[in-house]
């Protein structure tokens, strides 16, 4: 969404889009995946990810806006490399244990940077969880996560001055789509190999986030 949207927005005027969209989305989701939580690895991320937000969002108030385009466009890049050079599709939780909690908190914590910053996916998390849970299970995690995050999103852009009418507006505008696409996708979800849907995903992005990087 924010990949698409800087080609025609601002781009500080984006990034809080995105926030605002992902706080009603991950709202619905909560609803429709409450069963699939897991309550001991969510609020971890979650707690992570928004504190890493508080930092992220500086960089957004400050940097110059085409260093932000082609660093969201170089982030994006790395997850379609990723996804198409090898997917894994772990079978089975692991234990929860000092290693898996340093992980989740650290990948967490770095995304929370990346998304107070550019708005984008929390790549390093995506990763992160995809590699070591089934998808239903990572899936739940992040839901939590990106609840929280967006609300934290929200209360700091706000006070930074970034949250605008135009913002708002444009949220609303999009938000029918996004919601559409969220049913569309948990009904998916239940069908898809997660190894193909991943790899289309990347094919998908690939081409704005080449334009991002060239400029």
């Amino acid at each position: 969404m924010v990949s698409t949207l800087v080609l025609v927005y601002p781009f500080r005027d984006v990034v809080p889009v995105v926030a605002l969209v992902a706080l009603a989305t991950n709202a619905i989701m909560t609803g429709l995946a409450r069963r699939e939580f897991d309550w001991r690895r969510g609020p971890i991320a979650a707690i992570a990810l928004s504190i890493g937000v508080l930092g992220g969002a500086r960089l957004l108030a400050v940097l110059p806006v085409d260093v932000l385009e082609r660093f969201l466009g170089a982030v994006i890049l790395c997850y379609v490399a990723l996804n198409l050079v090898k997917t894994p599709v772990p079978e089975s939780m692991p234990r929860l244990n000092g290693a898996d909690i340093a992980g989740l908190s650290g990948t967490a914590l770095l995304s929370g940077v990346i998304v107070g910053a550019v708005g984008v996916s929390p790549i390093p998390l995506l990763i992160y969880t995809n590699v070591r849970y089934p998808k239903q299970f990572s899936r739940s995690i992040l839901t939590l996560t990106f609840l929280l995050s967006s609300a934290v999103q929200i209360v700091v852009y706000t006070h930074l001055g970034l949250l605008t009418g135009t913002s708002c507006q444009l949220a609303l505008a999009t938000l029918p789509a996004v919601v559409i696409g969220l049913l569309l996708g948990h009904r998916l979800h239940y069908r898809v190999n997660q190894k193909t849907f991943s790899r289309i995903l990347a094919l998908v992005l690939a081409l704005p986030a080449l334009r991002l990087v060239l400029g």
